[in-house]
Parts: C-alpha cells; structure tokens; sequence
C-alpha cells in the first residue's frame, strides 16, 4: 500500500516514512554538478529553504505545455536547516560583493571562470563579468578556483553577505515592538485579555537583548489608551485616553515607544495592572463593546512611521466605531457563492492602512480571539494587514482560556522568540528565457517582482510561478536563485542568498520521472486557494482535476505508449500524486460539504486562506492527506514507536492510511492535519486514556473536562505532580509535531460520537462522504478520464 511521507517535504525510503514524518531523503537523481568547486567539496540549499516542483526543468515552452502540471520555486529564506548549522556569512570588505553587472545575480556555484580566474560566467544571465582584482585567484586544471572549497558563496546553496553601506537607505532600524490590546467586555470575560498579557510578560526575555530594543503599550475600546513607559526603576506608567477617534493622533510624543531596556519596570508594573484597570464588573456595567480598532491601528502607524516595527494586535470583537468599522454581514445560512463573498474584505481600510505599514517597515500581527457570543468578527476584512506586511495571523474562535491559553501563550513566545528579518526586501531570479509570474504568500508586490516585507520570520514560505519568456533556454542547466535583503535584530544587514540548480531536459519522460509530487502539491494549494475569492470553488477543483487529467494523458501517450497494460500508468515519482491531489479537493475550503462536514463558519474559512499563504511543503501535504498515528490502546498502553527523523530522540507510531480502519473504540488516535491536530477518543480507550493523563491533578475525581485534558496534552502541569507514562508518551509525540507546525497550532480532543466526528470522518481522505468520492472511485473516474483523453 502507499505511504504518504511527511516531514520535510520530500521523499523518503520505506522506513522514514514508516512513522508518518520523513526521515533519510533519497538523493536527487536531477542534482547538477556544480561549476565552481567540486563535488565533494559542495553543499546544496536545504529543500527547507528552496525548493523545485520538479529536480530536472522543461528546456523549452512546449514541454512545459504538455508536462501541464505547475512549474514553481517555493522559498523559505530564513528556514533552519535540518543539520541546525548556521548559514555561514561572508564578508567580502571594501571590495563589495560580487554580483552580475546585468542582472544582478549573486555569485554562486554555478557560475564558470575563464581567462585564467580574471573573468566569470552568471549563472542566471549567462553574461561574462570580469572578475574584481581584490577577488581573483588562479585556476586549476579542472577551471576551478583553487580556493573554491574556501569560499562558501562558491560551494554552498546558502549563503549571507554582511551588506555594504550602499544597500542601507537608512541606518538599521532598531526592533520595536508595540502591543494593541482589545479591553471591551468580550476580551476580558474570556480571559483572553489576561491570557495575552501574561504572555508579552513571559516573552520579555526573549526580546532581543542588545539595548537597541524598544517597546509600547495601546490598549483600546471605544476610545484608544496610549500608555507612557518612562525610563527609571521607580518610574511609573501613565495613560491618555484619546475619545475623539474621528481623527487619530498622538497626544504625547514622549515615552509612547520607549527603550526596553530603561523602561522595563514601568512596563512590568504596566503589564502587571492592566488586567485590574479593565475589570469585567466595570467593563459589562458601562456596556463598553464597542471596538475602536481601525483608530488604534491608526495611531500605531503614527507612533512608528518613522522608526518602523512590529505591532501585534488582540481583536476580541468586530470593529464598530471610527475608521475601520465593519457591519455585521454574516448570515445564518450560507451557500458557496456567499461564502466566497464573506472571503472578500468588507471594505478596504486595513488593505490600504497595510500599504502604508509597508511603506514605513511596520510588520502587523493580529491575533484574533473572539468569545463564543461573538461568531463572527470578519477576518476576512482585518486579516489583509497581516497579509500584505508579512505578519503573523492567529485565530482562536470562541477562545476558552482552559483550552487555548497554553496555545496562545506559546504562540506569541515563538513570534517573539524566532529568527526575524527586519525591513526586508526580497527578489527570485531564474535563469534567461524564464520569468517569474506569479508570487504567492504574506508580502506587498513593490515591482514585477521585488517583495517588500516589513519583518520576515523563519516561519514564512513563499511560492513563485515559473514561466518561459523566450523560446527555449539554451544552455544545460536551469537556475534559481532567491536573495532576501534585510536586517538583523542585532542590527546588521545582510543578504541571504539560496541557489538551486538542476538540469534542463527536452525530455518530456524525464520531467515526469523527476517530478516531485509533494512540491507540486503544495503550489496547487496555494495556486487555487488565491483564486478563490474570485472564481467558484468548482471551477477550482476543476482547474486541478483537469491538470491532473492533461498532465497524466500527456504521459500516456508520450512516455508510455509502448505500455500493454490498460491501467492508469504513473511515473515512480508521481505515484502519489492522485492522493494528494484527490486530498486536496475533499480539504476544507474546496469540499463541497464544508459546512457539514467541518462545521466551518465564515471566519474560520478566511481564515484558512491566509493560513495557507504561508505553510511549508510538509505542512500542506500533511493538509492533503492527514497523518493518523494511534496514541494509545486498551492492550498496549501508549504508542511505542519509532526514531523520529534527523536524529531527534522522540519516537513516533507508525502512521495508519486514512480510513475508517484507524478508529478503534480500543484506541486513541492522534490525527495531524497541518493546520491543528486532533485526538479522538475511542468509547472504551477514551476514559481510561483522560484518567491517566490527569491522574496527578485529578486524584479520588472521576469527572473528566476535555479542555484540561487538552491543556495537559499542550504542556500544561498545573497540579506540578508525578506525570503519568500516558501523558508523558503522548505530549512528547504532541509536542514534536507542534514544533514542526505554524505557532498557534491547536489541538483539539473529542470523544467517538461527539460533535467533531463528522470532521474526523471527512479527514480521512480515502473515505467516501456524503458529498465527496471514496480515493477508490476517485482513482476510477480519473483512469477513465485519462485514458479517453489519451485516446484524442
């Protein structure tokens, strides 16, 4: 039977992929033999950073017609690699970095010297530059460089220049960061409120530590508070309250934005009160709902347009006063077609306002925690923000604080705590005769195809279309090279450069044969999920199912048919293609039960979309086809397993196909689905299960609540006692496929029967539902589609 491997998005051997989550890759069979240093000596880009749809490229426009399934680069410049190492950095002086006079390309391994080492090839443009007098040494006999294996930018795929003064507009900007916090009645009845600001506490240590630090404070309701922090030990926070917001500005230039480091007590004492200046008594008394977001947003823009910065906002509610309101269009029955209106902003205002942060390098989050009163806040319209200045967007519909604390406290810890690039520009360059079209994810498109991303994080993956400009590419390799400029939280700026290269081919069998199922996936999802705001969800899945068709006929007739055997044929590479593909179109947005099947509401599917904007390879696969591993059963206890991936201590189940057969009323199942996980409780294995995972804290307590249950499982031990094996074992494996998942991941428990089997049930994928095919009929329908169109 098929196995489909996650992980790191590429594919394994039969034993890594035993457990669900990858493990050896196999080599590349496309690899190309670097130009500027040997073999041996040379060490790719991680696929973590960049990656290819497929190892060996179309040498001309039409091979790339009849492969007919996408052809695109997906970029994660700042990824850590899988060995840990760090990229090595390269400083080449008053000398400069050595880029193409014509299209500016890095210099990288795969570009040739001639004329004894005094000129060089681009790799990209193929232009022959002269090599600088500061950078030149002799060749050997093989026309390498004798100082290639010393020379990182000549060996390794990924690399970082320390940018000279001429890529500096400015002097680097210092981090800011400033928290806008929600404080009407629905941020604090739920704790949400308390939850958020025990987690700024908590991630003050996190915060970069350099002095350059600066922080700020805005809370708001139907009027905008802006906290002063002034400097000083004994220094205490004050407040000014703003209530006209008609027209937004800053009441006071001093202190708003403030050094962390001598405002540090003032902003611990701030954090510390802010619960207790906004209690739920006063908060439900005086009837304050209403929420002046879209002004907060405005005087954030003020108080860091010259600096710029990271602001994170709490929204708790929909926006009603000021600038930025949103009226209530949510509709208790919903068809597609108004479903697909609802994923549309309901007005333009945190579109236009994200320009204008983009402009002056403001990144926004938004984290969205809306009480179960509150069904619909409208992320569709406020998300945009996010969107276009590379920020981070959490959501956590009818936000209980027993169940989601621990997700969102960790959540804003990793945001705060992770690899960021400030004011970063970034720009993908192929090689002559292909251009890049079209660029998906969290970025302002400044040009054809310079990104403008106010703060890029370690969590951030991008998609670009490849397409062919000229008539075929002449030369034997193809190259990609992607190049983030940026500025680290220490102050430094930097380029971070990730070459990939492969060979060309017109051979069409070789592109299939080459083709990498998981990558192709992955750019299909983000493909069709941009388009449907504007296009029906059926004639989505028909844009896919019609590739898949055009693209398998293609290799039918042109590749294999000398082949007796009438079934549907398919390259090793894409065996598990029609999987994935068949997964993608029963996932949430584009099944055609989605509100029956997942319950979905209007938030919750905008939501999914901008999530997508920005989820690894592995996490879409995971997406397509859930991983389903058991937890624990009646006969055995917890899941013994096995090694996890790359040398990581956890052990992980073996993974389960997705089916009905994975439910055991004897069981507990773990289900991963890239965007929260889900544990189901078997009928007889469910109670036995809670009891041990809250045997420490529940002595002599025969009620079970799910949502302790829930917490305990995410890392939570409130009672501090003796942890139980169960719980141990399974928050082990839990907190593995965390780490690997966007942060805000939740997990979800609910027992056989309960009001999330219908959704259990929908992700496993090769079932057949009330509205969507088994992978079975699937399979049918499309070997008669292929082979009819074979026929033509």
């Amino acid at each position: 039977r098929r196995r489909i491997v996650y992980g790191d998005g590429r594919p394994t051997d039969g034993l890594g992929g035993q457990n669900g989550y990858g493990g050896q890759s196999v080599p590349s069979p496309g690899m190309v033999v670097p130009n500027a240093c040997t073999l041996e000596a040379f060490v790719p880009a991680s696929p973590k950073n960049i990656q290819l749809c497929t190892k060996v490229f179309p040498a001309s426009p039409s091979v790339a017609r009849s492969y007919a399934l996408p052809l695109g680069v997906l970029v994660s410049p700042l990824a850590p690699t899988e060995s840990g190492e760090p990229v090595p950095v390269v400083n080449f002086g008053s000398a400069g970095i050595v880029r193409c006079r014509r299209c500016r390309s890095y210099i990288n391994f795969m570009c040739m010297f001639s004329d004894g080492g005094r000129r060089w090839r681009c790799s990209v443009c193929f232009f022959l530059n002269d090599t600088p007098a500061d950078y030149f040494s002799p060749l050997d006999n093989e026309s390498r460089r004798r100082d290639c294996a010393e020379r990182p930018e000549l060996c390794r795929g990924s690399v970082e220049f320390v940018a000279p003064a001429e890529y500096m507009v400015r002097p680097p900007m210092p981090p800011a960061y400033v928290f806008v916090l929600e404080v009407t009645s629905n941020a604090v009845s739920t704790g949400a409120l308390y939850n958020m600001v025990q987690a700024i506490r908590d991630s003050l240590d996190v915060l970069p530590d350099d002095g350059r630090t600066k922080v700020g404070l805005i809370t708001y309701d139907s009027a905008v508070h802006f906290h002063a922090l002034p400097p000083g030990e004994d220094a205490e926070p004050s407040v000014i309250i703003v209530s006209d917001v008609k027209e937004m500005f800053l009441p006071s230039p001093e202190n708003l934005v403030a050094s962390l480091a001598e405002c540090r007590p003032a902003f611990e004492k701030l954090l510390d009160r802010l619960p207790s200046m906004y209690p739920l008594a006063n908060t439900q008394s005086a009837g304050v709902s209403s929420s002046a977001l879209g002004p907060a947003v405005q005087g954030v823009s003020l108080l860091l347009e010259r600096t710029g910065g990271k602001c994170m906002f709490l929204v708790c509610s929909r926006p009603t006063v000021g600038n930025g309101a949103i009226r209530d269009r949510a509709s208790a029955t919903l068809t597609k077609e108004k479903e697909r209106a609802l994923l549309n902003p309901e007005n333009n205002f945190y579109k236009h306002t994200a320009l204008e942060f983009s402009r002056n390098q403001i990144c926004a989050d938004v984290v969205f925690c809306p009480p179960p009163s509150v069904p619909f806040v409208d992320v569709a319209t406020i998300a945009p923000i996010a969107k276009f200045t590379c920020g981070e967007v959490h959501h956590f519909p009818a936000f209980d604080a027993v169940r989601d604390a621990i997700t969102l406290r960790e959540a804003i810890k990793r945001d705060l705590a992770r690899e960021t690039g400030w004011e970063a520009v970034m720009r993908v360059r192929a090689s002559r005769g292909v251009k890049c079209r079209d660029f998906y994810g969290r970025f302002f498109l400044r040009s054809t195809d310079l990104m403008s991303l106010p703060a890029v994080d370690a969590d951030k993956t991008f998609a670009i279309k490849l397409d062919f400009d000229d008539s075929e590419i002449s030369k034997k390799d193809f190259c990609v090279q992607s190049a983030l400029l940026y500025t680290t939280s220490r102050g430094e700026r930097r380029i971070r450069v990730n070459t990939i290269a492969c060979p060309l081919t017109p051979n069409l069998a070789e592109l299939f044969f080459h083709a990498d199922p998981y990558a192709t996936v992955a750019f299909m999802s983000r493909s069709i999920t941009d388009g449907i705001r504007d296009r029906r969800v059926d004639q989505l899945r028909s844009s896919v199912s019609d590739a898949l068709v055009t693209s398998l006929a293609s290799y039918r007739k042109s590749v294999a048919k000398s082949m007796s055997n009438p079934s549907l044929m398919l390259p090793d590479s894409l065996t598990l293609l029609p999987a994935l593909v068949a997964g993608l179109l029963k996932s949430p947005l584009f099944c055609m039960d989605t509100a029956g099947s997942f319950g979905l509401k209007p938030d919750d599917s905008a939501m999914l979309t901008h999530l997508t904007d920005v989820l690894s390879v592995a996490s879409i696969t995971a997406s397509c086809y859930p991983t389903v591993i058991t937890l624990f059963t009646m006969s055995e206890g917890p899941s013994k397993g096995l090694k996890g991936p790359n040398g990581t201590d956890v052990e992980l189940p073996g993974a389960h196909d997705a089916t009905l057969m994975a439910l055991n009323p004897e069981s507990v199942v773990l289900i991963d689905d890239g965007r929260s996980l889900l544990v189901w409780l078997g009928n007889t294995a469910g109670p036995v299960f809670c009891q041990q995972v809250m045997s420490h804290v529940n002595a002599g307590n025969s009620s079970i609540d799910l949502r302790q249950v829930s917490g305990l499982l995410c890392g939570s031990n409130p009672g501090g006692g003796k942890e139980s094996p169960v719980l141990q074992r399974s928050r082990e494996i839990i907190r593995w496929i965390l780490d690997q998942r966007q942060p805000g991941t939740r997990l979800f428990i609910t027992p056989q029967g309960g009001p999330l089997q219908a959704r259990v049930e929908a992700l496993l994928v090769e079932e057949r539902t009330a509205s969507e095919s088994s992978y079975k009929e699937f399979m049918t329908t499309l070997q008669s589609k292929v082979g009819s169109k074979a026929g033509k």
